[in-house]
């Protein structure tokens, strides 16, 4: 799950993905802004199947914080 986490968001950072891990944050470490999350979203939603709620979105503040939201959407 990581590593496709890892590939969607290399599509949106110029980031070399092998110094990224699941404490890299995603604003401060990894300079995403709003736009950004919201497309990064999309993306998910299109290659996991579910539905990221909006109000999701701002608690995601590292990968591992994605991963675990998506493991988690996966299950229910």
């Amino acid at each position: 799950m990581e590593e496709k986490v890892l590939a969607i968001i290399s599509d949106f950072v110029d980031v070399d993905m092998n110094e990224v891990n699941s404490d890299t944050k995603l604003r401060g470490d990894l300079g995403l802004n709003s736009f950004d999350f919201v497309n990064i979203a999309v993306a998910f939603e299109k290659e996991f199947g579910v539905a990221i709620p909006d109000k999701e979105i701002p608690e995601l503040r590292t990968i591992g914080d994605i991963v675990a939201l998506l493991e988690e959407m996966q299950k229910a």
